[in-house]
């Protein structure tokens, strides 16, 4: 029994990190510890009330504390949600958070197949590898990550950056900042270009900027 439920506990654990780190690598404060611990915690529920019913031969509903676990997982999500003016941002990653507490129950349940197709299938398209926002909006909508100096000056530095966007008609939709470290600003930025513009231009008017260090445009 109990060679059974470290297998969940690892199972879980590696599933939750596959998420976690998608999210970590896009810049978002949850990203892989938290992931991890959110889905073996939610798996540790799941083998303590299936466990506590084999050891003292019982018949509890198993789904009593998983409810709950779904219920409460929340607090955790609304902390990665954050309104920047007309924007929202986080609501992703909060979501992730959500599914990812379904994923621990679903291993702590034993239901390793389903479990591993979900997270697999979520993962995909967290990384937007069939790129469906593009394909819903228009063939203008672009994203960057974006790679900042912040030894100096990181507020004036960001609001230089989205003035010399505006300035160009491009339309920014989402914008996620995250301090790295005191050297380091990464801002995962998604914008709408006029119908005369390319990803190259937008390209070169970041690379007019001098603290910029580093874009990726997909």
């Amino acid at each position: 029994m109990y060679l059974q439920d470290l297998i969940k506990i690892l199972t879980a654990c590696v599933l939750g990190g596959l998420i976690g780190q998608q999210r970590q690598r896009r810049g978002m404060s949850i990203g892989l510890r938290t992931h991890i611990v959110v889905c073996v915690g939610a798996a540790l529920v799941q083998i303590i009330s299936i466990d506590y019913n084999l050891i003292n031969k019982s018949n509890i509903d198993v789904m009593r504390l998983g409810a709950q676990v779904i219920s409460g997982i929340g607090f955790l999500g609304m902390a990665s949600i954050i309104k920047d003016g007309r924007n929202i941002v986080g609501l992703t990653t909060a979501a992730s958070m959500w599914f990812i507490a379904c994923i621990g129950l679903a291993v702590g349940s034993g239901l390793y197949i389903p479990a591993i197709m979900a997270t697999v299938i979520i993962y995909f398209i967290l990384q937007d590898v069939f790129h469906i926002d593009r394909k819903i909006r228009n063939n203008n909508f672009c994203e960057f990550q974006l790679t900042l100096d912040g030894s100096q000056d990181s507020t004036n530095k960001v609001d230089l950056l989205t003035s010399t966007i505006t300035d160009k008609n491009i339309r920014i939709i989402t914008t996620d900042i995250n301090v790295e470290d005191k050297k380091n600003i990464i801002i995962i930025m998604t914008t709408e270009l006029p119908s005369n513009k390319s990803n190259k231009d937008v390209l070169q008017y970041l690379l007019q900027l001098e603290f910029i260090k580093k874009v990726t445009i997909s």
